[in-house]
């Protein structure tokens, strides 16, 4: 069994209050622990189009199933109830027809609630980009059926990069012709960044800060055959603004944090991304419950214990 990562980032201007209130923070974790109730489901509607032209509806279901919830961390499953179109072929009229079948996917999760890191193993149709989708989805309906203004966002835990890396990644991409940068407030999720923020914000935070938001992109086209010009100023600035996020936050804090993200569209289609380079994972021959739980604690307090 393969183990992923993931941060979970509070994604509102409310950080900036709890920058400055280290109580507000610990409510905030506490809220998580309380409204993130058993059996919450999302439904998102899809639609399939078959080889005749014609439109099929139909619903996937995220479940939430807690086993044990306490203070510092909450584990359980979430299933993935959707539909299964495959082919068969008629062995009178030798043409294929379409048939459906409803499924079940199950991921076990362990979510370390004071590092704000979430825990999990994947299925071949429910991937990590698809448990981070989920897992934020169910997070966000029941802090709104609380009542609670506070909404998160959830990125893959990675291993970050340098500056240096990333700008010579984008430089060995031929033609991008989309490039996107994101910045996020840093969550405070460990003691010596509060201590860093409490002289306040600098650089990208600052500019958040003024212009009272949470996340700025910035996005780059091209529709000319050569492609962006990697080397610009305004491109080069941005790239140096993700080690500029404020104090206490390099690069490599910023990326693996998902506090920074950066996106890049190739001519042929390709895509890069920071958020899914050098993802960090733990194989496992255990996969008993008690075997999961064990890896995913000990990894997290092994590879995020605060610097």
């Amino acid at each position: 069994m393969v183990i992923y990562f993931s941060k979970i980032n509070l994604e509102s201007i409310h950080l900036l209050e709890m920058y400055k209130k280290e109580e507000l923070l610990v409510e905030m974790k506490k809220s998580i622990v309380s409204f993130l109730k058993n059996g919450t489901v999302y439904e998102v509607e899809k639609i399939f189009i078959d080889e005749n032209g014609e439109k099929h509806t139909y619903t996937t279901k995220y479940r939430i199933s807690i086993g044990i919830k306490k203070g510092d961390y909450i584990s359980g499953y979430i299933y993935k109830s959707a539909v299964i179109y495959y082919k068969t072929l008629n062995e009178v009229t030798l043409k294929p027809e379409s048939h459906f079948q409803n499924t079940i996917e199950d991921v076990r999760f362990y979510y370390d609630v004071n590092k704000e890191i979430v825990g999990f193993h994947t299925r071949n149709r429910f991937g990590y980009q698809e448990f981070n989708y989920a897992f934020r989805e169910i997070l966000n309906m029941c802090m709104h059926q609380n009542g609670s203004p506070l909404k998160f966002g959830v990125y893959l835990y990675n291993e970050g990069l340098e500056i240096e890396e990333i700008a010579s990644a984008l430089k060995s991409i031929n033609n991008i012709k989309k490039l996107e940068f994101r910045y996020k407030l840093p969550n405070p999720a460990d003691d010596y960044m509060l201590d860093e923020l409490e002289d306040g914000l600098t650089d990208v935070a600052k500019a958040l800060e003024n212009a009272n938001a949470n996340s700025m992109s910035v996005i780059f086209d091209s529709d000319g055959n050569i492609g962006l010009n990697i080397e610009s100023t305004e491109i080069q600035n941005n790239i140096g603004r993700i080690g500029k996020l404020t104090k206490g936050i390099d690069s490599k804090s910023a990326i693996k944090n998902g506090y920074a993200y950066v996106k890049a569209t190739g001519k042929d289609g390709k895509i890069y991304t920071t958020e899914e380079k050098k993802p960090i994972r733990r194989e496992i021959d255990d996969d008993s419950e008690d075997g999961f739980f064990l890896a995913c604690r000990d990894t997290i307090l092994s590879i995020f214990t605060p610097r």
